[in-house]
């Protein structure tokens, strides 16, 4: 482990031989199993970061273990001391003070700046009834964990070393789309560059975000959004494991950052176009030699919501299909009050039968091209000259409805070559088709896409008239039984066949969990729960 980050201490002496001396001493006299002060820090922080244990119950457990030991011993008592030792091996991070209103990032020329260069608001939270000038806590944090020292201390594993090289030495190269490798995008970037791809050892990395609810309470508006790494060139049974995937940083705040997230990407952004432009020194502990590493960004991972604050683009609206652009196909329904896009037909091959049918659909043939999507180059040429002005509520423009800004991932020289830079999560939008179609099968009140608006629309629509919710009595509205809703028999016969399935281990949460016999219907449904019952 010290071989691994000498390098890192070359202008550190004094910190390697203190790291060097933990590393040497017992953890008392006479410990088995060669437990070193160091050793035994290293293997307790990893149960820690294991099983999320919180700082206050590890310094707790620090305190116990060190009163069962034999004394004298060298273990550290408090969390704090752990952060210190941690931080020396380069697990460290960073941290960046941030506008209330998303403005701007306190650092480089705004680092010592009390007020907002923007919005003029303080640097601090301002409480009622204290003094304007008293600093009190700061009005946002965000943490930043550099990637660059993390991927020098992979390559400086022998091990690790030889994995990260896979996607040119392991893989099975038979024409077959199986893994990024194989795909256009990443071969685009050998053929474009071909001084970085000659080099099977520099990185190609994706970058997934998205928001979350850190307390686990819906009633909490509290919104966390990490940002991860991911590193292709390792198998695939490894890129995606936790010792691999990179958090490189965490944006806390009430609300979610929204278009103004390219302020807090900046640190991440300078750091990609470093490994791109210039690279880093790096030691490969595999070949043993020191080579330039570089990296480049082949795309984001995210929901439809973040692929709109990434990308720049406006996912709401008329035109909200960033494919169809402004051919995208919508209208407004009358009654529910919403966008529908209707022209997904036109994705279908020009022979396909159902762009000829006109009764199971909007009673008109589909003659439409599907439309080409816009290259990096042309989005470029149009947000170029768009000027956004980030900040909670600051109002943004926009060309011709659709862009909000020039994405901040445009700064890397390579991006508008890629044909793919935004990827949309699977997961998420299987789960949410599935909660949908479930609901409607079932009509689970709240859940099910089947009401009297919707009936009410499509036959305005012209779709399945015979539905068209009947008035009786102008009392009381009936609606037509719909061949696409179970009856209680059906309900009844899909419940209990998902309450007695058995399926091997792993394949599956325990689905019984969510059947409910009582009321014929599933509740709490996960993702992954969703995928098998898609499948």
């Amino acid at each position: 482990m010290m071989q691994d980050v000498e390098e890192e201490f070359v202008d550190r002496p004094d910190q390697f031989e203190k790291l060097l001396s933990d590393a040497e001493k017992p953890l008392y006299e006479g410990c088995p199993n060669n437990y070193t002060k160091l050793s035994a820090i290293v293997r307790l922080y990893n149960l820690k970061a294991a099983n999320g244990w919180s700082d206050k119950s590890f310094s707790d457990l620090l305190v116990a273990i060190s009163d069962m030991l034999p004394q004298p011993n060298e273990l550290y008592t408090s969390m704090y001391q752990v952060k210190k030792t941690m931080s020396s091996l380069g697990m460290g991070y960073e941290k960046f003070h941030a506008c209330h209103n998303d403005c701007v990032l306190y650092r480089k020329e705004y680092k010592d700046l009390e007020c907002c260069p923007v919005c003029g608001v303080s640097r601090w939270k301002l409480e009622k009834n204290k003094d304007m000038n008293k600093k009190s806590a700061l009005a946002k944090v965000i943490w930043y964990i550099p990637p660059i020292p993390r991927f020098r201390r992979l390559f400086r594993n022998d091990a690790h070393a030889k994995n990260l090289t896979w996607h040119a030495t392991g893989r099975i190269k038979d024409g077959m789309l199986r893994y990024p490798a194989d795909a256009p995008q990443w071969k685009t970037i050998d053929i474009l560059y071909p001084e970085f791809g000659k080099d099977s050892r520099n990185l190609r990395l994706g970058l997934a975000a998205d928001g979350m609810n850190p307390h686990s309470n819906q009633s909490t508006s509290y919104s966390t959004w990490p940002v991860i790494l991911v590193n292709y060139n390792l198998p695939p049974h490894l890129c995606v494991k936790r010792k691999f995937v990179m958090l490189t940083m965490l944006i806390l705040s009430p609300k979610q950052p929204g278009n103004d997230i390219d302020v807090f990407l900046a640190p991440l952004v300078e750091d990609l176009k470093l490994l791109w432009e210039e690279g880093v020194e790096c030691f490969d502990g595999y070949r043993n030699e020191t080579f330039n590493l570089r990296a480049t960004l082949l795309w984001t991972i995210n929901d439809f919501p973040a692929y709109g604050n990434l990308s720049g683009y406006s996912v709401k609206g008329y035109k909200a299909c960033p494919i169809c652009g402004n051919d995208t196909c919508s209208e407004r329904l009358k009654h529910r009050k919403k966008i529908c896009y209707m022209g997904h037909r036109r994705f279908l091959p020009q022979a396909h039968q159902f762009r000829k049918q006109r009764k199971k659909f909007n009673r008109r043939p589909e003659h439409e091209k599907a439309s080409q999507p816009l290259t990096g180059v042309q989005i470029l040429e149009s947000v170029s000259n768009l000027h956004v002005e980030f900040g909670k509520g600051k109002g943004n423009f926009s060309v011709d409805g659709k862009w909000k800004k020039k994405s901040i991932f445009f700064d890397l020289p390579y991006w508008k070559d890629l044909y793919v830079r935004h990827n949309l999560d699977v997961m998420y939008i299987e789960k949410n088709v599935c909660e949908s179609l479930i609901g409607t099968l079932l009509n689970m009140p709240g859940k099910t896409k089947d009401g009297e608006k919707t009936r009410l629309d499509m036959a305005e629509m012209g779709i399945r008239e015979s539905l068209k919710p009947i008035t009786e009595s102008g009392k009381r509205t009936f609606l037509p039984p719909a061949c696409y809703v179970l009856s209680r028999s059906e309900k009844r016969q899909f419940c209990s066949t998902l309450l007695e399935i058995k399926v091997p281990t792993g394949y599956s949460s325990n689905i019984k969990s969510v059947v409910q016999m009582k009321d014929l219907r599933l509740i709490n449904l996960k993702s992954h729960d969703c995928h098998t019952l898609m499948q």
